[in-house]
């Protein structure tokens, strides 16, 4: 939401940038990943038996997954867009299936609670 936001308020053009934010979103979900496995492996993380067991092809997914979500509830903005074609696709992956089903339920519970926003 705050990305949309932001290309809102900056008058970012989608159609013309969706390869460039297409990227963005691929970068800023492997970087939460890399966040994540950072924070996990820190000492204080290890000092208390803080292990972490995210394989970072589930991060970006549901990262994926979660921009994709959110963008396409401003289907004036981004709904004849690439990017959103472009992040579809990338989801429908065959090796993205497991995925998919693995992270139904948690997907069902952040769409009620995105289903309730108002942006």
């Amino acid at each position: 939401m705050k990305m949309h936001h932001y290309l809102m308020s900056w008058g970012i053009g989608v159609a013309k940038n969706a390869k460039f934010l297409h990227d963005v979103i691929r970068k800023v979900t492997r970087y939460a990943y890399t966040a994540i496995r950072h924070k996990s492996c820190s000492k204080i993380a290890r000092s208390s038996g803080g292990i972490c067991g995210l394989q970072a092809g589930s991060v970006i997914w549901l990262g994926t997954h979660a921009f994709y979500t959110v963008l396409s509830k401003k289907p004036e903005v981004y709904g004849t867009s690439t990017l959103l074609k472009s992040l579809r696709f990338e989801l429908s992956f065959p090796c993205n299936k497991g995925l998919r089903h693995r992270f139904k339920k948690v997907v069902k519970e952040g769409l009620e609670g995105v289903a309730s926003l108002d942006f």
